[in-house]
């Protein structure tokens, strides 16, 4: 039985009680954007049985719930997104402090175009920025993009303008949103692949993805899950159990039981009726490991009920986003958040020259840190970034051609007994990668000599309203650690997510 055929139901909200400010609040700062969510169960009654969701997104209002990254400054977790297919504009919202109570408001806003390429291009009208104010933008604020599933799920980098310095500065403020119209009906438990995402603040790692099983009995919502280090390292299973409600968010479930208004352990969960899975929350809150059992937000997709046919995943076309948390520390212009596109060059391609040849200079030679090549079950891509007068930009709209081809993830093995995850994947990357180009590769700074990589990953794979989706997790702290390289040609560990929605164009 498909995911939307599980029947999810709604239960209506009955009350909402409002908090009141401490002190008077003349502005909306950021800091306080994501604070206590105080949204009451709904009565029983009868439940609305969830409609497929179809691919046609003409005039069409989608509904997510968004989260679950956290970068300084940038942090749209728990928070809900609409995209008006019809108006072609969006909107983003989260609940403020004023000087009387909490109230949901707008926190970005702006209107979006499809690119040749299939991203969305996002303007935005309305942004948050480093004072903490939301704020007016005049002109709108350009450069923000977007793959979406209509009805499904979306990713992003948004934007948030950074006024601290002389000089105004925009850096992303990354999101993944998933449908959030109906509460989880599942009388057995439904089987979910998820994965991490990686949190700069986080020291240590105590799950980097995993399965759960998800079952709901009433508005409880139980989470049976099975984390585990990249490296195949099992971690302690738990079973925790949360409650699901309507909320101004959504249809979301809260973890623990009866947690809302309570913002340092609280961690919202929302089950989309497509398939995809997200989960905002962070251990900085609380100390705790949250429902799955990272610490951290998740990202997932319901689990194939077949083994996927791997050729096939390797062979289609990606849309999405590599995500590096660190990497914005070290350049003058944020890479943070890059929009890429994978599958489109072919191994021996041209596009994949430079790659090609920095791993082979380091398989066994040179710095030697490419033990493997790459496999057959390997998708190769890059991200959009173009250089003009000195200013680099990530411009995915295909007007300055198409993507680099600097990454490679190889999915390896699927696992025997759990259709869509690939414990065993591996990253490479080349001497490309930014800060790095074909014209100035990266050299490794203890050997001087051409420079790549490739480390462990786990990667897994569903189907969402017929396209493929991949979802990839590293950690700087498996063996060898996730590395990419810094503008001194230093290999320099941190955790690196790569999020992928298929091409439909």
């Amino acid at each position: 039985m498909s995911i939307a055929r599980r029947a999810l139901i709604f239960r209506e909200t009955v009350s909402r009680t409002l908090l009141h400010c401490t002190q008077p609040c003349r502005r909306f700062p950021l800091a306080l954007l994501m604070g206590i969510l105080f949204v009451l169960f709904g009565s029983s009654g009868c439940g609305q049985t969830a409609q497929p969701v179809v691919s046609s997104s003409t005039g069409k209002v989608d509904s997510y719930f968004g989260g679950p990254f956290n970068v300084a400054g940038s942090d749209l977790a728990k928070s809900s997104s609409t995209f008006d297919h019809a108006a072609q504009q969006f909107n983003i919202s989260a609940f403020v402090n004023t000087a009387t109570a909490q109230v949901p408001t707008e926190i970005i806003a702006g209107s979006f175009a499809t690119a040749a390429t299939g991203f969305l291009s996002i303007t935005e009208n309305f942004a948050t920025t480093s004072s903490g104010v939301i704020a007016a933008q005049n002109p709108p604020l350009t450069g923000a993009w977007a793959v979406e599933i209509p009805g499904a799920g979306a990713l992003g980098n948004f934007l948030s303008v950074n006024s601290a310095n002389a000089q105004v500065s925009v850096s992303a403020a990354p999101a993944a949103m998933a449908e959030n119209t109906v509460c989880p009906n599942f009388s057995s438990a439904v089987p979910f692949l998820y994965v991490t995402v990686p949190n700069a603040t986080l020291t240590t790692d105590t799950a980097d993805y995993g399965t759960v099983g998800i079952s709901s009995q009433g508005s409880a919502v139980t989470f049976n899950a099975q984390p585990s280090l990249v490296g195949a390292i099992q971690q302690t299973a738990s079973t925790v159990t949360g409650g699901c409600s309507n909320t101004t968010l959504g249809a979301l479930t809260s973890y623990p039981l009866n947690s809302y208004g309570t913002p340092s352990n609280l961690e919202l969960i929302s089950v989309g009726a497509s398939g995809l899975l997200v989960s905002s929350f962070t251990s900085a809150n609380s100390g705790g490991l949250g429902a799955f059992g990272g610490g951290t937000g998740i990202i997932g997709v319901a689990q194939p009920s077949a083994a996927v046919d791997v050729s096939a995943v390797v062979s289609a076309q990606y849309n999405g986003f590599v995500y590096s948390p660190l990497n914005r520390v070290t350049e003058n212009y944020d890479i943070t958040v890059l929009a890429s596109a994978f599958g489109d060059n072919a191994p021996a391609s041209p596009a994949c020259s430079a790659l090609q040849s920095s791993l082979a200079a380091n398989h066994g030679q040179g710095a030697g840190t490419v033990p493997v090549l790459p496999s057959a079950n390997t998708v190769y891509g890059g991200e959009f970034l173009t250089t003009t007068g000195g200013v680099t930009v990530n411009d995915p709209s295909g007007s300055s051609g198409s993507e680099n081809c600097d990454v490679a993830i190889d999915l390896g093995t699927q696992d025997p007994g759990t259709n869509g995850l690939f414990p065993n994947a591996t990253v490479f990357i080349g001497s490309n990668f930014p800060p790095y180009s074909i014209s100035n590769t990266w050299n490794c700074s203890d050997t001087g000599s051409i420079c790549a990589v490739s480390f462990p990953a786990t990667a897994v794979v569903g189907v969402v309203q017929g396209q493929y989706v991949i979802f990839v997790v590293s950690s700087a702290a498996s063996s060898p650690p996730a590395r990419l390289p810094d503008n001194f040609g230093n290999r320099q560990p941190q955790p690196v997510g790569i999020y992928l929605f298929q091409k439909t164009q």
